[in-house]
């Protein structure tokens, strides 16, 4: 049971899971890409941007950001009820894989259009949702952070831990973003172009 439970309630995350000779670059190279060019970008800045606050970079992210997932559901629901006989054949050879639980079992199967770009939609929805609740909980926790920074700041090499929980932080949001980017530019590709070519 908690298998089964585990599997539906994580399926949203099954576009990393699809297998296909590419698609390696899109899930993990170019956001990764993204990423190391916001933190080189980042460490290279004379005058680091604030962070935290009403006119900080995460109460502006998170008004961009809480508007997605309802987007990418809107994005969801139509290409899970778009009616085209070409949405449902088999995408060609060599065709995206995923295993799909049937009956206790998990099979791998071909994944038709329609079925490829539900996988994407739904793992839009879920990281921009992840990412609008962790955006909302940094914020709600400002005073906290800066509490506990003051408190890090006395130690020996204060300064130096907050730089670095700095560009952790920046690192993991920048990978949540640059997916988010990614995945929603390939999106963009197959409801334009892909979807009406044979």
């Amino acid at each position: 049971m908690l298998k089964e439970l585990r599997y539906e309630l994580l399926r949203g995350l099954a576009y990393r899971e699809i297998r296909h000779q590419h698609m390696g670059k899109y899930t993990v190279w170019l956001p990764l890409l993204i990423t190391l060019g916001v933190l080189a970008f980042y460490l290279v800045l004379p005058v680091k941007p604030v962070f935290l606050g009403a006119n900080g970079a995460i109460a502006s992210a998170l008004t961009l950001v809480s508007t997605l997932p309802g987007f990418y559901f809107a994005g969801l629901a139509a290409v899970a009820t778009f009616g085209s006989q070409e949405m449902d054949r088999e995408m060609p050879d060599p065709a995206p894989k995923i295993k799909i639980l049937t009956r206790g079992q998990l099979v791998e199967s071909k994944l038709t259009k329609r079925q490829f770009l539900s996988y994407l939609f739904s793992y839009l929805v879920l990281i921009s949702f992840v990412l609008c609740v962790a955006l909302m909980a940094l914020d709600a926790c400002e005073g906290t952070i800066h509490f506990i920074s003051a408190i890090v700041v006395k130690w020996v090499y204060g300064w130096w831990i907050l730089e670095v929980a700095k560009v952790v932080v920046l690192f993991v949001f920048s990978m949540g973003f640059g997916s988010l980017l990614i995945s929603t530019l390939q999106g963009v590709f197959f409801l334009t172009e892909k979807v009406h070519q044979p």
